[in-house]
């Protein structure tokens, strides 16, 4: 069960990159919801580093371990990223 749950975390960790840049590219501003779409992003990003912390019971290979920490470091530091960006932005309005 890890072992899946590695690999779909890496690919979701690559969609979450994808989805950050949508609302970069300046195609919606604000979501139906009414929340930030960065937010959303942000959420996203933070449950795909939790499923890539679970992920890491399911390594056993270098593969896996590879998949493993670079679901970590991208999720990591892109909701990093988000944070700022979003806490920023919030200060500035």
């Amino acid at each position: 069960m890890q072992e899946k749950v590695n690999f779909w975390s890496f690919i979701l960790s690559i969609i979450c990159i994808v989805l950050f840049l949508i609302p970069l590219s300046g195609w919606f501003a604000n979501s139906i919801m009414g929340i930030h779409s960065l937010t959303i992003v942000l959420i996203f990003t933070l449950s795909t580093f939790l499923l890539g912390v679970y992920g890491f019971l399911g390594v056993k290979d270098w593969k896996g371990m590879a998949r493993s920490v670079t679901t970590i470091v991208l999720t990591l530091s892109l909701s990093v990223f988000l944070g700022f960006i979003l806490f920023v932005g919030s200060m500035m309005s």
